[in-house]
């Protein structure tokens, strides 16, 4: 297989979109994998009296989004360039501006945003996360290191 040059040029280039339905079910899973006892993530009545339209997503889950909504990533970062076998994740940063909630559909619409190269490239990406209003949710920004060639 050729193997493609990481370049500045990438910068723009969008991934695949998708659409992701927030499950109830979802939310609990994540919440009993990090410990999280807080029950507006569990019991609508709960996070209602919280101030909540129903029950919200918990900060970081929506990192799921990615893999549960779009398994093909990794095949096609490997399309462009990025060699999934050197991949390190960098950071993870987001800004929330409207909650989310069990029931919604999220659609995602992500691009590389950066890339620098030498003996260690960084890739980033920028995904933005919307109701079924189109309105943003949440953007996310994800950093990715490819280690040298040995």
């Amino acid at each position: 297989m050729e193997t493609l040059q990481l370049s500045k040029d990438l910068i723009g280039k969008k991934l695949k979109s998708f659409s992701f339905t927030v499950e109830k079910g979802k939310i609990r899973e994540f919440c009993l994998a990090i410990g999280e006892t807080n029950p507006i993530f569990f019991d609508e009545l709960e996070a209602k009296k919280a101030g909540f339209e129903g029950i919200p997503i918990p900060p970081t889950f929506q990192t799921c989004f990615q893999f549960w909504g779009y398994p093909e990533i990794f095949e096609d970062m490997r399309k462009i360039g990025i060699d999934t076998n050197r991949l390190l994740h960098m950071k993870e940063e987001y800004t929330y501006i409207k909650p989310i909630y069990a029931g919604m559909i999220i659609n995602s619409e992500s691009e590389i945003i950066d890339v620098k190269t030498g003996k260690m490239e960084v890739v980033t990406f920028r995904t933005t996360y919307k109701n079924e209003k189109q309105e943003p949710c949440i953007i996310a920004e994800m950093g990715i290191i490819l280690r040298p060639k040995e």
